[in-house]
């Protein structure tokens, strides 16, 4: 279970919703009004003592709270009837509720496994970069300044397995560049955040140029492009047919001629991930269509987003992606 399933379960309970955040949310019943709510994933329903000192730690600029949860306790019903701050969605109830009302969706959805526990980005972070990085050994600090991550942060991760990664007289080395990789694709939890679907005319260029628009109208830094198109520029195989960019935050699309839909009829997901390092090692790269400046994420996050996506060919451009990444410097 993640954050974005109790997230879209506001929309098949009837709300609307618009994300605004890696862990923020706006909900609206369709009257104009919306409630920004701060979304918290847990994997049982809380007791009356933490939903109070979760009541009591709001952020300012935040209506309430929006709790994730399997299955919603008798402490948390009440507390959402009695206190209208809290809401909750329970995912395996397939039930909202929101402003002292429930809303139920269609059919209860099958129980998933939560894992909403502290994960360490920096770990996955340094498996990507040993697996593109050059061949000179990496100084502790290096490797920290390249995550865009603390000095600590990197200590706390070394040293990576022997059969990976070995420490020099010069800094720390990739022993097995392929073994990163694919220990990367085994073992990364995804970038868990919030995620946007969407739909629009004009083919996925078309649409991402205009969300890069929307973005650079607004101040914002361009959307880091992962997926099919990002695989489409780093090793060409297949025709892409779904983009996937990453955000520090969501743009308002539907000014701009964007329809929010279901994840399964999306041609644009939009993710504001809470893996902190997927924007950090982003990188500006020509366009594959016209040669513009175009921000990419990393091959390594562009292949797990590349397996996720629809399609029969899906795994021989994995393939393709993966020997051109290890044959050469697509990423530094």
């Amino acid at each position: 279970m993640e954050s974005g399933d109790g997230v879209e379960l506001l929309l098949d309970a009837g709300l609307d919703r618009r994300v605004t955040g890696s862990a923020e949310v706006e909900i609206g019943t369709g009257d104009g009004r919306w409630s920004r709510r701060q979304v918290m994933l847990l994997r049982h329903s809380p007791s009356p003592q933490e939903i109070d000192r979760a009541v009591a730690a709001l952020r300012p600029h935040v209506d309430g709270l929006l709790f994730v949860v399997a299955r919603a306790g008798r402490a948390l019903h009440r507390a959402a009837e009695r206190d209208h701050r809290v809401a909750y969605a329970a995912v395996d109830d397939a039930v909202v509720h929101f402003r002292g009302e429930a809303h139920r969706a269609g059919e209860p959805r099958p129980a998933a496994t939560a894992h909403p526990g502290r994960t360490s980005w920096t770990r996955p972070a340094m498996l990507r970069l040993f697996a593109l990085s050059p061949v000179e050994p990496l100084s502790q600090s290096e490797i920290a300044r390249r995550l865009g991550v603390s000095h600590v942060a990197v200590g706390k991760q070394l040293p990576m397995p022997g059969e990976l990664v070995a420490r020099t007289p010069a800094g720390w080395q990739a022993v097995d560049r392929a073994g990163c990789w694919d220990r990367f694709m085994a073992d990364y939890p995804g970038p868990r955040g919030l995620t946007t679907y969407w739909a629009a005319t004009g083919d996925l260029p078309d649409q991402l140029e205009r969300i890069e628009r929307v973005a650079h109208d607004r101040g914002e830094a361009r959307p880091a492009v992962s997926g099919d198109l990002a695989a489409d520029l780093y090793a060409p195989w297949r025709r892409p047919n779904r983009a996937v960019a990453y955000v520090v935050d969501q743009p308002p699309l539907e000014e701009h001629g964007f329809a929010t839909v279901r994840p399964a009829d999306a041609t644009v997901e939009l993710c504001t991930p809470r893996d902190p390092t997927i924007l950090a090692m982003s990188r500006e790269r020509p366009a594959a269509r016209d040669g513009a400046p175009r921000r990419y994420t990393d091959p390594l996050i562009a292949a797990w987003d590349l397996r996720r996506s629809p399609g029969g060919d899906v795994e021989p451009a994995l393939e393709q992606l993966r020997a051109h990444a290890l044959r050469e410097r697509l990423w530094t």
